[in-house]
């Protein structure tokens, strides 16, 4: 949150240009009154009269004052009140776009699926007023049965779209150039503040109803014309349903107590069956009471930590009092308030939109809307599969196959949009019910969105994406803390020796503690160092022997030492060894402890690349190589090494691109300064500005804001900037203060523990670089008891692919009766559902249903774009026999472009188990809920699956089946029976012998009809014997 500089700027209303600017110093009793709610700002202060800008305080003339959250509003002046006693004239002004609702008419109409994009346009057309900042909502039907003011339909969008308005302009120089609506889910953030209170918090009321209460539940929707659907025909005639746990508690004198619901969804061919499955979620919401609290704002407004600079408009802060029973937790919004930039003492905040509790039913109507969403895009696909089979129906016989074909994947696609689609949950806390092992989807949000994506694996929660981000920022801090603090020994070292004279010194010092001996040759001049020094330490605990070389010469310097030590305890060897070049930094080190009965051994190599500072000066933006690909205005705000100074020269350099017509811009205080445009070209790609720094406001004294400009939603793609002062531009560095943590490094560690009850090995390599971020860890433990040993990678790439995530882990446990084998990946990559052909059929089995199953999940997917995959593999020998399982689940998920989710995923769970024993066999492969078994044991084979596919020749004593398609019947090798389509043969000596079926006519038409002697062809067997229906 940015510290506002509290001028006040007047704007002729005619001109709309800025024609005075009033310091905080020169006015007093300000007061700034908003409500979230219609959007309520009102602004009163007060100066002296007589001044110059007293005089432009005149009605339908501006105020633009910048807000808490870097926001310009305008007010319009309704009106001055002067008092010739105070000499003073006091200006009341409100939210200048209250004129909107007097800018034209929106006529009744129907509007039907529009974005909130294309609603702002309708209600703004033909005033200064544009769209701003929006976010994506779907598509929404309004009906306007009136005359209505463009305000009026502003605030009927917000509320159609569930999301909040704010306005604000934009100011370059001393002109408006930009009047902007905002549409956006929540104003506000979530700060994270929780307030722990006792028993003596007043003015917190806990009230428990039970006023929504029902044990039966009414359903229905109002159809065309006077019809009304509800669930009769499928309930008993009943058109209610019940719930008789809630019956048991709630009823009074044994009736129901009754109520009433009609889902809120534009959908227009409702079912009774879906609507049944409305009222029962809905009935579930109903048959607890409900809980509230009522809290006064004055009473939250003096609890110490909340100050007025922490608080903003929508900020939302946690409350806790464990005076109540049970713990009262509620999550309280800031709603309303009045500020006062002058005397923050008058602050006063009102606090409302608890969260302890929820309406049952707005929470169910997002469900459901959110579900008809997810199953929109498919079921139109599914629709239009299933008119081409409708229509190829009617077509010829090669034409109905290939409908009967798109059919087929048709219904493919759907069983699996229905077996595999399931909704991601979004919450703070996991869900209790209703949980499926590897399909329950929980985006855990309780630190903030976006969350984290988790399943359910039937005993816990399982984050679905490896924690790359977590891993790497603990090792970059340890690693920069290494390096840092080396670089400065080091120095210190160098610096020391520079101040001391060249020679041999042999120096000793005894005393009753101990003896210090030190012995050193140390060559100075013309700034090359050579040092070598021998010390020898000795006192009643024990003693310690060191010895260190330092070598300085031009840039590169180079510094070993190995020291021992001794005492009643054990021994400790050391050697370190660092060199340091111009570019590089490498430190190897070596210890070495012995211990009763253990023995420890460490080796660890750091090594860097840092880009040294070119000639010309040094970049001045911190974190200044992170790409942007924005559609937004502001495209990043920048925070500097060091202040700017006013009236120095600067010079802007930045790598990227932007559409015909815009331009980089680049602006000081919080993008109120505008300071010039990166327009001149220093190289292929690469352009600049040079510009002489203005007076910098509170706050802003490290801040450059960077702009696509004009102000519009064009792509503005950025790779690199920099800041040099003076005029000259120059190729991108780092700032000094990124060369360690935003670089390249590598950092080797390979340690060795041995005591009495075993030996453990570990190493790991840990390694950044612009390609991404990579830790290796393998150990190995060794004990009387047994070997383990367990391999540890995880990285994150980035590639001209995409980004990919990958966290692999094997673990292998070998004991005198048991082995162990586990293997786990989880993997996150960019998916594409695209497929050819070739490339398809190699990849599954040659047979239909594979090829089928295949190019439906490629359909059922092709909405995603991200794929996460999760590989459980276990294979176990111990005395009870040999266990094996592969499990694999793949999960399809989407990321918006807005950096939102997708509420719904598809998710694909597959896995195989063997199992071998004494007794028998036991094979399991399974999909989903579709299961295919083997069993044998030594009585009894089973097989279990859909399709058995069995291929060769099949010898059998006994044959007991219900239906048999296409089958043949030998006796001998030349003498059988067969039965295929509409008749049957009899051949001896492979010579038809006899026919039972239906012969076709030479006019298409067919007649049953017996032959002996010869097959179906009519009179063709000279002494057979035919019988044929005329």
């Amino acid at each position: 949150m940015r510290t506002p500089s509290g001028i006040l700027h007047i704007v002729d209303f005619k001109t709309n240009q800025i024609v005075a600017a009033i310091q905080p110093q020169d006015y007093w009793d300000d007061k700034r009154h908003w409500e979230i709610k219609n959007n309520v700002d009102m602004l009163d202060f007060t100066v002296f009269d007589g001044t110059t800008h007293s005089a432009t305080l005149q009605q339908q003339n501006l105020v633009l004052k910048e807000v808490r959250d870097g926001r310009i509003v305008p007010y319009v002046i309704t009106e001055a009140e002067k008092n010739s006693d105070k000499r003073s004239i006091t200006t009341y002004a409100s939210g200048a776009w209250v004129q909107i609702a007097k800018s034209g008419i929106i006529k009744p109409q129907r509007i039907e699926g529009k974005t909130v994009n294309e609603f702002i346009d309708m209600a703004l057309v033909g005033m200064k007023w544009k769209r701003g900042k929006t976010d994506y909502a779907g598509f929404h039907t309004m009906t306007i049965d009136e005359f209505i003011d463009p305000l009026t339909f502003l605030k009927k969008i917000a509320s159609l779209f569930k999301l909040e308005i704010q306005y604000r302009v934009e100011i370059q120089g001393s002109q408006i150039i930009g009047w902007y609506v905002d549409m956006i889910q929540r104003r506000g953030r979530d700060t994270g503040k929780e307030i722990e209170l006792g028993k003596d918090l007043i003015g917190v009321t806990r009230i428990e109803h039970s006023r929504d209460i029902c044990t039966a539940l009414v359903g229905f929707v109002k159809g065309e014309g006077d019809n009304v659907i509800t669930i009769e025909s499928i309930n008993r005639g009943l058109p209610y349903i019940v719930d008789n746990d809630a019956f048991q508690r709630w009823n009074e004198r044994g009736k129901h107590k009754f109520g009433f619901y009609t889902p809120e969804t534009e959908e227009l061919d409702m079912t009774p069956k879906r609507l049944m499955t409305l009222m029962e979620i809905e009935l579930k919401k109903r048959v607890n009471s409900s809980v509230s609290y009522e809290v006064e704002a004055q009473s939250i407004g003096r609890i110490f930590g909340l100050a007025h600079e922490l608080i903003n408009e929508g900020d939302t802060i946690r409350i806790k009092d464990t005076g109540f029973t049970p713990k009262l937790y509620l999550e309280a919004r800031v709603i309303a308030g009045d500020e006062s930039f002058t005397d923050p003492t008058q602050d006063k905040y009102v606090f409302g939109d608890y969260r302890e509790i929820t309406d049952p039913n707005e929470e169910l109507r997002k469900i459901y809307n959110r579900i008809l969403g997810s199953l929109g895009n498919k079921q139109e696909l599914i629709d239009q599969l299933d008119k081409l089979v409708k229509d190829a129906n009617e077509t010829a016989s090669n034409a109905k196959k290939e409908s009967e074909a798109a059919k087929t994947l048709a219904e493919k696609v759907q069983e699996n949009l229905k077996n595999n689609t399931v909704e991601i949950i979004e919450a703070k806390n996991p869900p209790t019910t209703g949980m499926q092992p590897y399909k329950t989807l929980w985006r855990d949000i309780s630190n903030g969105k976006p969350g984290i994506l988790k399943i359910w694996t039937g005993a816990a929660w399982e984050s679905v994406v490896p924690d790359v981000e977590s891993v790497k920022k603990v090792t970059l801090e340890q690693v920069n803390k290494d390096i840092e603090s080396t670089k400065t020994e080091l120095n210190q070292k160098v610096q020391e020796t520079q101040n001391q004279a060249t020679g041999q010194f042999n120096e000793v010092k005894e005393s009753l503690q101990g003896v210090n001996r030190t012995i050193s040759n140390i060559e100075n001049k013309q700034g090359e160092i050579d040092k070598k020094v021998t010390k020898f330490e000795q006192d009643s605990n024990g003693f310690k022997t060191s010895i260190e070389s330092l070598t300085k010469k031009d840039t590169e310097i180079s510094n070993k030492l190995n020291t021992v030590e001794s005492n009643a305890e054990g021994t400790k060897r050391a050697i370190s060894d660092v060199q340091q070049t111009t570019n590089d930094l490498k430190k190897t080190t070596t210890e070495v402890k012995e211990q009763a009965g253990k023995i420890s051994e460490k080796l660890t190599t750091v090594e860097t690349k840092v880009n040294s500072d070119k000639a010309g000066g040094r970049n001045l933006l911190l974190d200044s190589n992170a790409k942007y690909e924005k559609t937004d205005y502001l495209i990043n705000v920048f925070s500097l090494t060091e202040n700017f100074v006013a009236g120095e020269e600067y010079t802007f350099v930045i790598k990227g691109s932007v559409p015909a017509g815009q331009k980089f811009g680049i602006w000081m205080n919080g993008g109120s300064s505008n300071v010039g445009y990166a327009t001149s070209v220093y190289a292929n790609g690469i352009t600049y500005v040079t510009f002489k720094a203005v007076a910098v406001t509170s706050g802003n004294e490290r801040k450059l804001s960077l702009y696509n400009f004009p102000s519009n939603t064009t792509k503005a793609t950025v790779e690199w900037v920099a800041l040099y002062k003076g005029n000259k531009p120059q190729d991108w560095t780092p700032a000094p203060e990124n060369q360690v943590t935003n670089d390249e490094f590598t950092k080797k560690t390979t340690e060795i523990e041995k005591n009495v009850d075993g030996v453990t090995n570990t190493v790991s390599k840990v390694k950044n670089s612009q390609d991404g971020f990579e830790k290796r860890i393998t150990t190995v433990e060794q004990t009387a008891t047994g070997l383990s040993s367990t391999v540890n990678d995880l990285n994150n790439v980035v590639s001209d692919q995409g980004k990919k995530l990958t966290d692999a882990n094997t673990k292998l446990e070998q004991q005198a009766t048991a082995i162990g084998a586990k293997v786990e990946l989880k993997q996150v990559e960019n998916y594409v559902a695209g497929f050819k052909i070739p490339e398809l059929k190699q990849t599954v089995d040659k047979n239909k249903q594979d090829l089928l199953g295949e190019l439906a999940n490629k359909l059922a997917t092709e909405q995603f774009n991200q794929k996460m995959t999760l590989i459980d593999n276990r294979f176990i020998i111990n005395e009870q026999g040999i266990n094996a399982s592969a499990k694999k689940t793949e999960v399809y998920t989407k990321e918006q472009a807005n950096g939102q989710f997708a509420t719904s995923s598809y998710v694909r769970d597959m896995e195989t188990r063997l199992q071998l024993t004494e007794k028998g066999v036991s094979i399991s492969v399974k999909e989903n809920d579709v299961i295919a078994a083997f069993n044998m044991s030594k009585e009894n084979i089973t097989l279990n699956a859909n399709r058995i596919n069995l291929r060769g020749f099949i010898t059998a004593d006994h044959i007991k089946g219900q239906v048999l398609e296409g089958v043949t019947l030998k006796t001998s090798g030349n003498r059988f029976v067969e039965i295929n389509k509409q008749d049957m043969k009899i051949f001896d000596l492979d010579k038809p012998r006899g026919y039972i079926g239906f012969m076709e006519t030479n006019d298409g038409s067919i007649q049953p009809s017996l032959v002996l002697g010869s097959d179906n062809r009519k009179y063709a067997g000279t002494g057979s014997f035919y019988i044929y229906q005329v």
